[in-house]
């Protein structure tokens, strides 16, 4: 097995996942470990190169994300902990192993703006769940980033023919049920941008993910 670790200099992450790497490998004598530095737009073009770090084994991403943009830009992973610059340790062994995508990436996890029904949600239990999986199945197909902060979240979502609507939807139904945040879409950047404000102990309630 060959695994090669491609990252830029300058990348804060990369270094991380190499170390993590060789915690999962644990002096496996049978991988071998490559590591590939990514130094132009046109090499990142020419490999495929979805940021940095990647993880290639034997040539596959098994972290890869249909809307990472190629080019030479940071890049985040899914982890049970939320977003990360790097897969952990359990992860990396999962994806060494051959695990499914999904148990490798923890694609399973709602990281978008519902880390689970809220409390104080005025939807009855079905419709809750309901609109549960609805996040979760738009976060699979559209999720390119998550800022928290104390009194906000911003969730940064690709833009395609349907994403708009379906974001839309999604956010008038809570802006119903969870009325106590504010639930804004902010229309005017390439991606789009999902913005939850409130203070502290409201995001809270809402079991912000």
């Amino acid at each position: 097995m060959e695994i090669t670790l491609q990252y830029f200099d300058g990348c804060p992450n990369w270094e991380v996942l190499d170390r993590r790497l060789a915690e999962a490998l644990d002096g496996r004598s049978d991988v071998r470990v490559v590591h590939q530095r990514v130094e132009t737009a046109e090499d990142a073009a020419r490999l495929g190169f979805h940021g940095s770090p990647t993880v290639l084994i034997d040539g596959s991403d098994p972290f890869a994300d249909e809307h990472a943009p190629v080019g030479l830009a940071c890049r985040v992973f899914r982890t049970p902990a939320g977003l990360a610059g790097s897969p952990t340790v359990d992860q990396l062994r999962a994806a060494i192993a051959g695990a499914p995508t999904s148990a490798a990436t923890g694609l399973e996890l709602p990281v978008g703006p519902l880390g689970g029904l809220p409390v104080a949600c005025a939807l009855a239990p079905t419709a809750g769940r309901d609109q549960l999986e609805r996040w979760r199945d738009f976060d699979d197909e559209h999720l390119l980033d998550v800022e928290r902060a104390d009194t906000a979240l911003v969730v940064h979502y690709a833009r395609t023919d349907d994403s708009a609507q379906r974001l839309r939807d999604l956010v008038a139904t809570e802006s119903t049920c969870c009325s106590f945040v504010d639930w804004q879409i902010d229309d005017d950047h390439a991606d789009l941008r999902l913005v939850v404000t409130g203070t502290a102990e409201q995001l809270a309630a809402l079991s912000i993910g």
